[in-house]
């Protein structure tokens, strides 16, 4: 019996020196695959601050204007161009779906076109 009780004894300290190997390299893995996802947060961080920079320079006024002018050809309005909400109606007219066309019946600007 003394024999059967050395054996398990052998048998119970190689799994705990096993168990503990597999502990220790473990430990390692996860500190390592940490490490590397603390470098990505750093790295999002570092580039979210960059784009917010530029999201700032990009949203100022005196660059979109610049900007506007220089790759888009555009000038700055008229004051014939500026109309107040309320003046919509008269300016282009009612909304389409305010107009008193059936839905059967094409709106005059279609049935131009379908000539």
């Amino acid at each position: 019996m003394s024999r059967r009780v050395f054996f398990f004894g052998l048998l119970v300290v190689g799994l705990l020196i096993f168990s503990l190997y597999r502990a220790k390299y473990g430990a390692k893995d996860t500190a390592a695959e940490l490490l590397d996802v603390e470098s990505q947060i750093e790295q999002a961080v570092r580039e979210r601050a960059l784009l917010e920079t530029e999201l700032a320079h990009m949203s100022r006024r005196d660059w979109i204007e610049e900007y506007a002018r220089k790759e888009l050809g555009m000038a700055p309005p008229r004051p014939g161009q500026m109309v107040q909400e309320g003046d919509l109606d008269e300016m282009i007219g009612p909304p389409l779906a305010a107009r008193p066309y059936p839905a059967a019946v094409p709106a005059p600007e279609e049935a131009e076109r379908a000539e």
